[in-house]
């Protein structure tokens, strides 16, 4: 008793400060339980926010791969045998141009080898018009959702008309744009992007149609619009290779592998496939020395990522295996063709 006598007393005379206290406790306990749960419902909102991008990232994806394109063979057979004719009259008319020749030439040896394999030709072309039924979504702010629907509709049935007047005229409405949108960056930065992307799509039109000199231009005009888009420079670097223009497909592939080893580094497997055509192209030049310098980084690229019997990696020590048995180096170039599957 007399040692809960002086407790009670000091109880009583700090009764408030006492309850203050525990109010504070209290109060700090809330507080902390509604931080606790707020910071969790925000991870929570956070982690369903990405799962559900994911999901729709991966439905979009799935609904592109489930879009059938009802293509004629016999027309993709026609279509082949007009361009090859068309050619061929075209070639008879430039006989004392061989750069022409040449030109027409690269062009007829493309149309022939679709038209001997007109399944793998079919598969090429759904998948270019696949790229492009998911490229005109992005057309809807431009163009409208109602003509963007109408377009793709129509590409699903292998007419691609409607698909040609929509990018045109998007494309037109962006350069426009970006002509008065001098107050704008942002904007005049959208716009550009747009016709730029509108230039591609058309350009991957017209190599549906196996017109490869419209595609030149559009591609040409969409890598001019947007210089560090892989893709573009890639299509207009292949054409413009075709038309025999090495210093401009020498320039386009020297922009890729700049921009490459920028963002993914010297080493990276992703610069094989530009060093293998550059190489092709020096090769072609009848620059040997940078063509076998451009052959060995990607070998080493290759042998680093330990893919030596892929496709692509073949493809390559047969390239630099004919530079070699050009330059009289047989036994190496037998040696690294051994080597090739």
């Amino acid at each position: 008793m007399d040692i809960l006598e002086p407790i009670l007393i000091l109880i009583q005379k700090n009764f408030l400060d006492i309850i203050t206290l525990l109010w504070i406790i209290w109060f700090s306990g809330v507080a902390l339980g509604v931080v606790v749960s707020t910071v969790s419902t925000c991870r929570n909102r956070v982690t369903l926010s990405r799962l559900s991008q994911r999901y729709e990232h991966a439905r979009r994806r799935r609904d592109q791969d489930a879009v059938q394109f009802e293509l004629d063979p016999e027309r993709i057979k026609d279509t082949l045998i007009r361009r090859e004719t068309e050619l061929r009259e075209d070639a008879q008319k430039m006989r004392l141009d061989f750069g022409v020749q040449g030109v027409l030439g690269n062009f007829r040896t493309r149309i022939q080898q679709r038209l001997a394999d007109l399944p793998a030709t079919q598969r090429e072309l759904v998948g270019r018009l696949q790229k492009i039924y998911g490229g005109l979504k992005e057309f809807k702010d431009v163009c409208g959702p109602d003509q963007v629907s109408l377009a793709r509709m129509a590409l699903k049935r292998g007419e691609s008309g409607k698909a040609v007047a929509l990018l045109k005229r998007a494309q037109s409405l962006g350069n426009q744009q970006v002509a008065g949108a001098s107050s704008s960056q942002l904007a005049a930065a959208r716009n550009k992007r747009l016709a730029a992307s509108g230039a591609f799509l058309l350009g991957q039109l017209a190599e549906t149609e196996f017109n490869y000199f419209t595609a030149t231009q559009y591609y040409q005009l969409a890598a001019a619009l947007q210089p560090s888009n892989l893709t573009y420079l890639n299509a207009a670097a292949e054409l413009s290779y075709a038309f025999g223009e090495f210093h401009e497909t020498g320039q386009l592939l020297e922009k890729v592998l700049t921009i490459q080893v920028k963002l993914l580094g010297p080493e990276h497997a992703g610069l094989a496939q530009t060093l293998n055509n550059l190489g092709v192209l020096r090769h072609t030049q009848g620059r040997h020395a940078e063509a076998e310098a451009f052959y060995l980084w990607a070998l080493e690229i290759c042998e680093a990522n330990r893919y030596p019997q892929d496709q692509d990696a073949d493809n390559l020590m047969r390239n630099y295996a004919a530079l070699l048995q050009e330059v009289g180096r047989h036994l190496e170039a037998d040696a690294v063709r051994a080597r090739a599957r």
